[in-house]
């Protein structure tokens, strides 16, 4: 049991999988990489291609984020 700034006795818990989540923010940095290089030849307007490079940050950090809820939850229910 550990005693809190607030003095109330709790128990520790689980270390969370920092190791797993840095792995998942790799992949993610990596895969967006090679979809934006798809993206850059798929597209000819130089507008489109800067829109679309944002947009594909955006959905890859956002992903990376719901992966870590993800795992969060499941740490809670074990």
């Amino acid at each position: 049991m550990v005693e809190t700034l607030l003095l109330r006795n709790e128990s520790k818990g689980t270390s969370y999988p920092m190791m797993f989540e840095k792995l998942i923010f790799l992949v993610s940095v990596v895969s967006f990489v090679f979809l934006n290089q798809f993206l850059w030849s798929s597209i000819d307007v130089v507008w489109y291609q800067w829109l679309a490079s944002i947009g594909l940050a955006l959905i890859m950090l956002i992903l990376n984020e719901f992966i870590g809820r993800i795992i969060q939850s499941w740490r809670i229910r074990n």
